[in-house]
Order: C-alpha cells, then structure tokens, then sequence
C-alpha cells in the first residue's frame, strides 16, 4: 500500500483535466499541476517539458479555470522558469529566458483570485504564449549547495547564486520546487534582493518557507541584466 497517496500522482486534485487550447505552445506541454486550498486561498504549481527541438523562449502558461456548469470562473497566467538565460543571435547581445528542448520549467502563485473554489471546478484549459527565435545557450547564473533548513513549522532553502557572465546582473531572485517522486511541483518558496552581483559574484540566499519537502526539489535563478 502506498504510503503516500499522492506520491504518485501527476495532477492534483486526482481527475481534474486541463486540456490545451490552441496547441501553439512551440512544442511546449503540461506534465504536472497541484491546485491546492492554501491558507490564505487557492495555490497553483504547475510543471511543463519542452517536447519540441528547439528553446521556447519568455514562455508563459495561462489557465483558464471553468465550473461544473461550463462556465469560465476565471484566469491566470505567469512565467514559466527555467533558470537558464540564452543571448538572441542577432548582434544585439540582448539575453532572454528559454526552455531548452527536453527540459522542465516550473510557474506557481500563491494567490488565485478568491472567486475560485477547487470543489466547484468541472475542468481547466490552458495555453503556452511563447516564441522562438534563433539564440545560443549562456553560461550565466547557477544555484549551487542547495539545503533545505527547518524554520518553525516548515522548511526553507539556502544556497549561492553565481554570476558566470562577464557583466554585472541585477535583482537576483531564486525559486524553489519541492517536488513529489514523479516531479510534480508541491508547493513553492522564494528569496530575492535588490543587490548588484558583480562578474564571478555571488549571492547567498534563503527562501520563504513550505509545508511539504516532497522527495526532493528544482530551483531555478533568475537576474535582470542591463541591456
């Protein structure tokens, strides 16, 4: 018997589907999603792969929340994160996020408009706005020593950001997954700064708390840099 029920599981709550509205999404699908009723309202995580054979890049997902009755309750869209930044090739130098093809990249809030009741939901619909564009793969921003601490009732992370490129970034920021063993995203934590991270710099963080660890976790770095 297994002693995690939703251990298993790809999609919470267990049966409610989310099918893809225009099937633009540059090769980009819905592997996982938690919706959850948190303590101040309902949370969303959410989990996509890149099945396509190039980076999707400033990609987004949207969801589009609908009733037992059919009716559209309401929507909700954010970035998808990736950790990894890839430079337009085009000679402008200018730096963008994307998916590389094969991998995952992880969005969440914490605050869904209240209208929302998870038990009143008949399905979802979701899209993917994003692009691609010719770019080349940068060696910019990595978290490494990533530790999960105790903090009261539940746990944050710790850990370093490395500025790799050869400029000055900004505004670092880290997100952190737990995740359950099949990778679905169980809750979400963050930490952020308004601080300069100079070449070869790097900035010590520790996140927000979560409930649930889960089996493990992603974190995924991300920096402003000038253009």
């Amino acid at each position: 018997m297994d002693e995690d029920p939703g251990g298993g599981l790809h999609f919470v709550p267990e049966g409610l589907s989310s099918t893809e509205v225009d099937e633009e999404g540059a090769g980009l699908k819905l592997v996982a999603f938690t919706l959850v009723q948190g303590a101040t309202g309902p949370e969303l995580y959410a989990a996509v792969r890149n099945d396509g054979e190039t980076p999707s890049c400033d990609a987004g997902l949207m969801f589009y929340f609908i009733d037992k009755d059919d009716q559209l309750v309401t929507t909700w869209g954010g970035s998808l994160l990736s950790g990894r930044l890839y430079r337009v090739d085009d000679g402008s130098g200018v730096m963008i996020p994307c998916i590389a093809p094969g991998e995952i990249a992880m969005t969440g809030s914490t605050d869904l408009p209240g209208e929302l009741v998870i038990e009143e939901l008949g399905y979802l619909q979701h899209r993917f706005p994003a692009f691609t564009v010719d770019v080349v793969p940068v060696d910019a921003v990595t978290a490494s020593e990533v530790k999960t601490v105790s903090r009261g009732a539940g746990s944050a992370y710790t850990g370093t950001l490395e500025n790799r490129l050869d400029v000055a970034v900004s505004d670092p920021k880290i997100t952190v997954f737990p995740v359950n063993r099949v990778g679905r995203p169980l809750g979400m934590a963050t930490s952020s700064a308004a601080a300069d991270i100079p070449p070869g710099g790097t900035w010590s963080f520790e996140t927000t708390t979560v409930d649930d660890v889960g089996v493990d976790h992603v974190a995924y770095p991300t920096v402003s840099i000038a253009p």
